[in-house]
């Protein structure tokens, strides 16, 4: 599984159907609109706006029945001028349901008009008003308030930590928010597998910071991955070393791309429901040397410490019901190498069921394990 493209990580929402745009951004939304054309002042900092789709719409006025003045391509680059209408409309692009003002914009060719929230995407900033509100109102609108401020207050935490101990209870909020986040994801989006009509979701990358959107189940839903150099980067600014040990930790076991996938470096993915042990890869006796480096100096990680151990383990002696991907020399090898480490990390019980498996290993045939799969399988 490889990323998608990060053309728009930094920026707002990307969604947009060329059908659905008939409503100041295509086709016919359903409307909730306060019916004046009061407008309220944007901050004096312009603000860069990229539209998000094809033929979105700019308008002489705020509001769907204003004339249309000129439409844009995706990507196009618009200027925020000051003014944002002091309504919303809601709309439905691609399935998810905005409600959001217009924002009075100038184009690279100097016309002015007013153009919906929903179609634009830009860099949150939270210096600036506008970013912040916008970017409110969308995450109350898709996943309620209180959720909403559960995220907003997470971004805070991950910006203000300051210390090792703070980075690691945001990097759990980050992971508890994430299992909340995805369900919401496969009950309000639907999946078309068509390039104008499937959402875009990357905007939440703004709003949680340390993590990227990904298409994953054969392109049918939505996910979301930690990125380690991004938590790298942050625990590089926080006093204490623990974070960035577990960080180091974490790029080890997705070292790469850095991005949290399904399949650590310690698996290879064939398909999207083909997994292969690569136990003789060293990659187990990397993390089981990192680990118990770093637990011997703190425990601040010490469920996170466990829970790879615990994966590690169910991988080595095969729990899973995994095939190896390796021979057998490389896996016998990497095997003796971590008994030989007299790893702390490790408890008695646990070695004595390594060099059990170990063992096993030497007849593969007599206990079923299935050795060199590579020998035998073509990647595409």
């Amino acid at each position: 599984m490889s990323p998608n493209t990060h053309f728009y990580k930094f920026f707002f929402y990307p969604l947009l159907s060329v059908c659905l745009l008939a409503i100041g951004c295509g086709s016919d939304p359903n409307e909730d609109t306060v019916s004046t054309d009061m407008v309220a002042p944007a901050p004096a900092q312009r603000i860069t706006l990229i539209s998000n789709l094809d033929y979105l719409r700019i308008r002489k006025t705020p509001g769907v029945d204003g004339e249309v003045i000129t439409t844009l391509s995706e990507g196009d680059t618009l200027y925020e001028m000051g003014e944002v209408s002091a309504f919303t409309t809601e709309v439905t692009l691609r399935g998810i349901r905005f409600n959001e003002p217009w924002i009075k914009v100038r184009t690279q060719d100097s016309l002015s008009g007013w153009v919906y929230g929903g179609g634009v995407n830009f860099q949150l900033d939270d210096r600036l008003e506008l970013t912040n509100r916008l970017m409110k109102m969308r995450l109350q609108t898709f996943f309620g308030e209180i959720l909403a401020q559960r995220i907003l207050d997470y971004r805070a935490a991950y910006r203000q930590a300051k210390t090792s101990t703070d980075l690691a209870a945001v990097y759990r909020e980050a992971g508890q928010l994430r299992d909340t986040l995805v369900q919401i994801f496969d009950k309000k989006i639907t999946v078309i597998q068509k390039p104008d009509q499937t959402p875009n979701i990357a905007w939440m990358e703004e709003a949680m910071p340390g993590m990227i959107t990904q298409r994953v189940a054969e392109g049918t839903a939505f996910y979301l991955f930690m990125d380690y150099h991004q938590w790298l980067a942050r625990s590089r600014q926080t006093t204490g070393s623990e974070d960035n040990q577990f960080a180091e930790v974490c790029l080890t076991a997705f070292h790469l791309d850095s991005i949290e996938y399904f399949a650590p470096d310690w698996l290879i993915q064939t398909s999207d429901v083909d997994f292969y042990s690569e136990l003789g890869k060293g990659v187990h006796q990397k993390m089981l040397e990192k680990m118990n480096q770093a637990r011997a100096a703190s425990d601040l990680f010490e469920p996170e410490y466990q829970e790879f151990k615990s994966k590690l383990l169910a991988d080595i002696t095969g729990m899973d019901d995994l095939a190896y991907w390796n021979d057998q020399l490389a896996i016998l090898g990497e095997l003796d190498a971590i008994l030989a480490a007299e790893y702390g990390i490790l408890t008695n019980a646990e070695k004595a069921s390594i060099q059990t498996r170990r063992q096993q290993f030497e007849q593969p045939d007599i206990h079923h394990i299935r050795l060199n799969v590579r020998a035998g399988v073509e990647l595409k």
